[in-house]
């Protein structure tokens, strides 16, 4: 069986909706903002991939879904939706439904979702953290005691079981939490669970949102952004590149057995042709600086794809214009290409829309369907000038024309973990 994607949905920097992406990458413009949703003005960094919706609340997402108000407002009830990534994904999802015309007689899809990880909020320490009289660790242990719950108000698997309560599927949810790989990964085994005929239809794709203060304090103490407080401050594979901007947002698919997809009428985007994961084993934050693992994924993906290596004419890039990820993924894009390495156009959208951590390679893949929907392939947003370790034909800030007929996509995680992922224009 051919795994197909039929239906594709996108929450982004640049709106709500897979047409907002494109409109967006077509333009060569960067969704890059001051953040609003919250003051950041105490951060080093104040600028992000933000989706424009400063209080994403249940009224907010009630009128987004256009349905059935009920779960949104039991979300909202619940407190849920303090937790940005739970009305994503519902959006992106029930995009992705909706665009490949899916109904009832689809209801028994499986889910195969990538998250970040649970919300925590500096409000749900302070029972744990507050100021007492006694200022002892026994005062500070009660507090933990009588405070259940504090680290799971929003449970890791919640937007799962969120979107498959919507979308009223019967089928098995899949839940996969491995950092910046997480988006290809899900997407990854969605496509094998068709292949192998142990589903006929999955939703997948991933949704995450890092930008509220913990987040991006976490991140600025690990000195991942980049220092500098500016809309371009991410700059993939530019000679002065220094750090990442933080993103959120959801993309979710349709992905199906294609020859199912045409008996039901259903319009086939791109087909799902191979895909391949490693583990580097060396260190939690930081790349091997060879790229030898991240070359062993592509590899394994093109070769499941059946391809040669010179069929491969874009690359959606993970990378993320920080000082050590770029120039290994060129690296690893040369080593699995080889010859063919050093002419294959590549590109980064995060300069764009920001690292969207768990959902990165999610919304890189739908970004890299505008290859086959208009024989474009996005642009590197900022990038200016070529760092000479970074020895790839990097496309500038506007997009490219050219005809793709497979585009590789790489996203690669904290802790060493790298997924690939082959797509091909639908015959």
């Amino acid at each position: 069986m051919t795994a197909a994607i039929t239906g594709v949905g996108v929450v982004s920097a640049f709106g709500i909706g897979t047409d907002a992406l494109f409109a967006g990458l077509v333009a060569g413009a960067s969704g890059i903002s001051r953040i609003r949703s919250f003051d950041a003005s105490t951060f080093p960094t104040q600028v992000a991939g933000e989706v424009p919706v400063p209080t994403a609340d249940a009224a907010w997402l009630a009128d987004a879904l256009g349905g059935d108000p009920t779960l949104a407002y039991e979300l909202g009830a619940a407190g849920a939706l303090r937790d940005r990534k739970i009305g994503f994904g519902l959006l992106a999802a029930a995009e992705a439904w909706r665009s490949a015309g899916c109904g009832a007689s689809d209801r028994g899809a499986s889910l195969s979702i990538a998250l970040g990880l649970e919300q925590a909020f500096l409000e749900d320490l302070v029972p744990i953290f507050g100021h007492d009289a006694r200022g002892d660790r026994a005062i500070a242990w009660e507090r933990a005691t009588e405070a259940p719950g504090v680290r799971f108000r929003s449970p890791v698997d919640l937007c799962a079981r969120s979107i498959h309560a919507w979308l009223d599927l019967r089928g098995p949810t899949t839940v996969n939490a491995s950092a910046c790989a997480a988006g290809a990964l899900a997407v990854a085994h969605a496509a094998s669970l068709i292949e192998r005929g142990a589903a006929d239809i999955v939703v997948c794709g991933a949704a995450d949102s890092m930008v509220n203060p913990l987040g991006l304090g976490g991140m600025c103490r690990l000195g991942a952004p980049s220092p500098r407080d500016a809309l371009d401050a991410c700059r993939p594979f530019d000679r002065r590149r220094d750090g990442l901007v933080i993103g959120e947002g959801a993309a979710m698919f349709v992905v199906e057995d294609l020859a199912r997809a045409r008996a039901r009428g259903a319009r086939p985007l791109a087909t799902l042709l191979g895909w391949g994961s490693t583990q580097d084993g060396h260190r939690a934050t930081a790349p091997r600086p060879d790229g030898r693992s991240a070359q062993t994924a592509m590899e394994r993906a093109i070769a499941r794809s059946g391809l040669a290596a010179e069929a491969i004419g874009y690359v959606n890039a993970h990378g993320t214009g920080t000082p050590l990820n770029d120039p290994a993924e060129c690296k690893a894009i040369r080593g699995a290409l080889g010859a063919h390495g050093s002419r294959v156009a590549v590109s980064s959208i995060k300069g764009a829309v920001g690292h969207l951590m768990a959902a990165a390679g999610a919304i890189e893949l739908a970004a890299s369907l505008l290859a086959f929907e208009r024989d474009l392939v996005p642009g590197t947003a900022n990038h200016g000038e070529l760092d000479p370790e970074c020895d790839v034909d990097v496309i500038g800030p506007m997009p490219r024309t050219m005809a793709v007929g497979a585009v590789l996509s790489n996203s690669f995680g904290f802790g060493g973990q790298n997924a690939s992922l082959v797509i091909g224009r639908p015959a």
